[in-house]
């Protein structure tokens, strides 16, 4: 399933600024690091499942660099890409090789080991040119992961519209099993693995968004008496949440590629 594709690097690029992550999108993502390092964390298990330690990895979509903290010292040489001026930013100056870049036309000067999408294929207008480069990227034998929205999971079967991942105009692009599968093949990378994520979330963030953007509801004057009377300690605390409706996946480029 897929929305209006024309949006151009330029219009990507205002998207994804500092709102994004602090309001829009999400209520703070830079306050949410140790939970969005939680996920993340969860990411990197599969990781180490295919790709030998001191290997080189290229993440598409770093924003502040979480994920390249995490890997530093077990992947080094690695390389993030983002169109988030800010987070790009923050990320070099924690001194790792974070770049202010699109994928199609970055200028990257080797190949690696794999190449890493978290959350991110559903926000690119062209998803195809972005899974080709990738592969293009990657050394015979190398990996791809990704995760992203499963459209054909029985969440969104049983919601259809009204599931909570359809949003334009940042999610663009609504993925299955067989039509990744489909898109993988047709580069010439045959997938490994297909798993659900568990996904973490902050309490009082998730109490927050309930707040602010389902306000006339039920849920929503619930969730503000709760972040006025809950402790500070219960509102940091963090839990896992895995409705079957995002999934991971691991394709592979064959050795004779």
């Amino acid at each position: 399933m897929t929305v209006d594709q024309s949006v151009s690097v330029e219009q990507s690029k205002q998207l994804y600024q500092e709102e994004y992550f602090h309001g829009r999108e999400y209520i703070d993502y830079l306050a949410d690091e140790r939970t969005q390092k939680r996920t993340l964390t969860e990411h990197l298990k599969l990781v180490r499942r295919f790709v030998p330690r001191g290997a080189r990895l290229l993440e598409v979509g770093c924003a502040y660099g979480f994920f390249l903290e995490l890997i530093r010292d077990e992947f080094p040489n690695s390389v993030g890409l983002d169109v988030f001026s800010a987070g790009v930013a923050r990320a070099k100056a924690k001194n790792l090789d974070a770049r202010e870049a699109d994928l199609l036309t970055a200028e990257l000067e080797k190949t690696f080991d794999a190449v890493c999408l978290w959350d991110t294929l559903e926000h690119l207008p062209n998803p195809h040119q972005v899974i080709r480069r990738a592969a293009e990227l990657l050394k015979p034998g190398g990996h791809l992961f990704l995760t992203t929205g499963d459209f054909g999971a029985l969440v969104p079967r049983i919601q259809g519209l009204k599931w909570r991942q359809i949003h334009p105009p940042t999610h663009l692009f609504y993925f299955t099993r067989s039509g990744l599968t489909a898109l993988c093949q047709r580069v010439g990378l045959v997938p490994v693995h297909f798993g659900t994520v568990n996904v973490y979330r902050r309490f009082g963030s998730a109490l927050e968004s309930l707040a602010r953007f389902r306000a006339n509801t039920l849920a929503g004057r619930l969730a503000r008496v709760a972040i006025q009377s809950l402790p500070r300690a219960v509102l940091n605390s963090s839990f896992a949440l895995n409705l079957g409706d995002t999934l991971s996946l691991v394709a592979r480029k064959p050795l004779n590629q």
